[in-house]
Parts: structure tokens; sequence; C-alpha cells
């Protein structure tokens, strides 16, 4: 059964059903090392349905992903519940799928009203709504317009003119002008976690969590940075965060409620104003409650008396984009920061016992051979304990995608190749297979060696540790074949 607000359907304003598309981890990840990958809760959703429950409106939640579902079941689903208005919420790899469930919908349902919104459709708007498939597009942060537009469709008016809101008529695409961000969001209700249909669903990668069940929260929106490989129509440049009160509310209601027993934050710099995290777990310490967590930080907002406090209050894993071993690559995509500073911040983890992952990216515009070995060189010379090694994927609303064709050639279109694995983007003087090579080369001389084997060996001997094996053991043949001659990339 469709999990529901209440439980049981019945009519208020509007009927909408919201769906995550069911995108494989295989497809997300590459088949080869998709099984090492981990779902999360896809919390925009869940955002979007609390946001428009508030408002009275009957709300279901479907994560296909999660669940496995073929569209077949999604069809049934929408059979079952009888909406008014589907919603379905995309990134520029799963946009292949989030079409094919709308074909689904409108092949059975075609008088259901089918909006699409996320990171994709807010960046390639035109490019989405030349599919007929899709009524609405909503655009940026999703609140806000989508309730609006609910609304407007419920009473029977012209949604046309909303903001943030994209249409097509006929052949046409109109765009209208964006909505403002949310300044305040701790306005915005919590997700609505009741209707999250299994939490043990979401499990971050084998080696990234202690305790189980694990929830992500993220606790701010926008990022102020400029890297070229990253996109912001979605959040916006302006940081905007909650306050450690509001967040300390959802993490008690999560423990508490839930049973969650460890939490990642999953902003993209958690560390950006380190008195918010002081603050934080002094909440947390008067309510008596303690959990091991992980987090994204930034080089450049930490030091050594933030890292230890955050380790005394539970942090034991901190991710960090590092990107390029190579100091102009580093400038070239403004990352603004340098490699004195990784290796002291790193250096400052290990002492500390906290575990580190890079982000390393192969293929920016302007790399070499020799600055990827560069890199491969620096992240071996360094006490990481994990990488993530992802080729260049210029994602549309980036400066790096508008660029692209002046460093080197970009793949443009098929967005089910937009997955961090397949050569989209090839740097002039590069090939597919180097690119392929290089990417390969840069796991096996990470992880196949004698500290790295020690530490995964160790971690088997947990309460979690034979699934850990099994995950990462069918990651073996990726580690130990050297393919150079073929250039397909499996979904």
């Amino acid at each position: 059964m469709i999990q529901t607000a209440n439980g049981r359907c019945h009519q208020k304003q509007m009927r909408v059903l919201l769906i995550y598309p069911p995108i494989s981890v295989q497809e997300r990840y590459s088949s080869e090392i998709g099984h090492a990958g981990g779902k999360q809760i896809p919390l925009g959703i869940y955002y979007l349905a609390a946001f428009i429950r508030e408002r009275g409106h009957d709300v279901c939640v479907i994560d296909a992903e999660a669940l496995n579902w073929s569209n077949e079941r999604i069809a049934a689903a929408v059979r079952e519940f009888s909406p008014d208005v589907v919603g379905i919420s995309t990134t520029t790899v799963a946009f292949h799928r989030a079409r094919a469930v709308a074909v689904a919908i409108k092949a059975g349902y075609p008088d259901v009203i089918t909006v699409i919104g996320g990171p994709h459709p807010t960046a390639a708007t035109e490019d989405v709504l030349h599919h007929p498939e899709f009524d609405y597009a909503v655009l940026g942060e999703g609140e806000e317009s989508f309730a609006l537009l609910l609304g407007t469709l419920g009473n029977g008016g012209d949604a046309r003119a909303l903001a943030g809101v994209a249409w097509r008529d006929g052949e046409t695409i109109n765009v209208n002008p964006r909505r403002p961000f949310i300044a305040d969001i701790d306005a915005l209700p919590l997700p609505a976690y009741d209707l999250v249909t299994d939490f043990s669903l979401y499990n971050p990668p084998p080696m990234n969590y202690r305790q189980l069940p694990v929830a992500n929260i993220i606790t701010s929106r926008g990022c102020p940075n400029q890297c070229t490989f990253c996109g912001h129509s979605a959040f916006g440049r302006t940081l905007r965060q909650r306050s450690p009160e509001n967040i300390a509310a959802e993490i008690i209601h999560l423990y508490r409620r839930y049973g969650i027993r460890e939490i990642a934050f999953v902003d993209d710099t958690f560390t950006i104003k380190p008195h918010r995290i002081f603050e934080l777990f002094g909440i947390l310490d008067k309510e008596g409650i303690c959990f091991p967590w992980t987090c994204m930080s930034r080089i450049n907002t930490v030091d050594e008396s933030t890292l230890r406090f955050m380790r005394d209050h539970g942090c034991w894993h901190i991710s960090f984009g590092i990107e390029s071993g190579n100091e102009d690559i580093l400038r070239r995509i403004k990352k603004n920061i340098s490699l004195d500073a990784v290796c002291r911040v790193i250096d400052q983890c290990h002492g500390l016992g906290i575990l580190t992952k890079g982000f390393f990216i192969v293929g920016h515009p302007g790399e070499t051979i020799e600055t990827i070995e560069e890199t491969i060189r620096f992240a071996l010379s360094i006490p990481l304990d994990d990488v993530v090694v992802t080729l260049n994927t210029p994602l549309p609303g980036t400066e790096q995608y508008k660029t692209a064709g002046s460093y080197g050639t970009l793949v443009r279109g098929d967005w089910s190749r937009y997955n961090m694995w397949n050569p989209v983007f090839v740097p002039a003087g590069l090939t597919e297979e180097i690119l392929i090579a290089k990417h390969r080369e840069f796991y096996r001389r990470f992880y196949l060696r004698p500290r790295i084997v020690k530490r995964y060996a160790m971690s088997f001997l947990s309460a979690t540790g034979l699934r850990r094996a099994l995950s990462l053991m069918r990651g073996l043949p990726f580690l130990l074949r050297n393919r150079t001659g073929s250039t397909e990339r499996r979904p």
C-alpha cells in the first residue's frame, strides 16, 4: 500500500503524488562499483510533501529508487491513489527515468497533471519541457512555487503567470521569472518523515557509517563558493542556514521518534560557520543525545580546535572536496584552496583520529596526463582513508557546461551518461580511453595499499562487517582489471 499522510486517502484540496524516479545505483554510479554506492533519503520531496500538506493537500510519496519499483508498479500506484497532480523530482542523470515515469503515467491517465522539478529541470528547462509528457516545470526552490501552482490549479485559475513556473503552449516553452529564494528556512516544516516507507532502505556507502539506522539531513541552502563544476541554479549562491535550535529539533525528532542512531550532514559545507556547530551540540548535550555523525566540509573552513570539538562530539568521518593535486587546475576551477592547506587539514584530522575522504575529479579543463599523475601522487601522499574519483561531468547550469567547447569535446543531450563515470567531456589532448584508464588506475593505486587494505579488513570484524565485506568484494574486479582498450561504459 502507498503510505499517505494520515493512513487513508481522502479529498482535501488536491491529491498529490510525489515521485522520485527509479534510477538504480548501477546507473548512478556505474555497474562496476554501483553496489558500493549508498542511498540517501531524497529530502527534497519530503520537504515538499510537508510544505504542501500544511496547506491542506493530500500527499503520497513514492521513492521508486529506494523501493526498486518499475514504471508499471508506479502506474498501479497512480490508479490506486488517483491523484490530481503528480510531481516528479529529478537530477540530470535520472532525467531519462523521470521521463519514462511520466510517459507511463500519461499513457494510462492522460488527465493527470504532471509537474517536473529539481536541479535538472531548473537548469535545462526548455529541453525538459519539449517533452509533452510534462505539463509544468517548477524551477529552483520548489516549496512556494509548487504550493501556489497547486492552489491555482485547484481553484481553476490560470497558472501560466506564476513566478517559478515554466509551461508549454504547443511548441512554445514559456519560462516565467524565478521566485525569490526563501530567506528564513527555519520557517519550513521538517521533512515529512512519517511518509518514509522504511528508514532501513537508506544506507551510506559500506565504509561510511558506524551505526544503523542512518538519516541524512541538510542544515543550509545555497553555496557562496564559485567552483566552475558546481551548479547553483536550484538554491543560489546566497548561504541560508537553519538555526542550531531548528536543527536540534529535527535530530531529536529522528532520534526519539524513529530510532535513528547516526546522522549524515549532507550540506556541501557543514562547517562553513563553526560557531553553529558549537551551539548545536551544546543543545544536544543538554538533551542527553549523542551519536556518531559524518559531514562534508571545505578545507578552508576548519582548524584544529574546531576539528577537535567535532571529534569530541561524535564526528568520525569528514569528506573534503580536493578535486586536483595541481595548483593551476585548482585556480582554473576556482576552488580557492591550496595544496598546503589540504595537507595541513588532512594531517590534523588524521592526528585526531577522524577518518577522511577526498573527492577528486579526472578530466578538468586544461587537464593533461601529467596533471592527472600529479593528482594521484598527491592523494597517495596524504593520509586520506577513502577517495571518490569521478570523471569531469559539466552539468547544465554550471560554468563548465557553458565553456566546455573551448577546452575540449562535450557530449550533449544524452543525460543518462551524465553519471560522473562516463567520459562525457574529453579535454583537448586527451581521449576517452586515457580518462577511463586513469580513472581506474587512481582507484587501484589508492586502495591496493597495505594501510588501506588493513583498515578495510579490520572493519569487517564489526557487527555490520559481513554486509560491508560482501559489498566491497564485488568491487575487486574493478580494482584488479586494467581496462584500457574499450570505451564502452555500461550503465
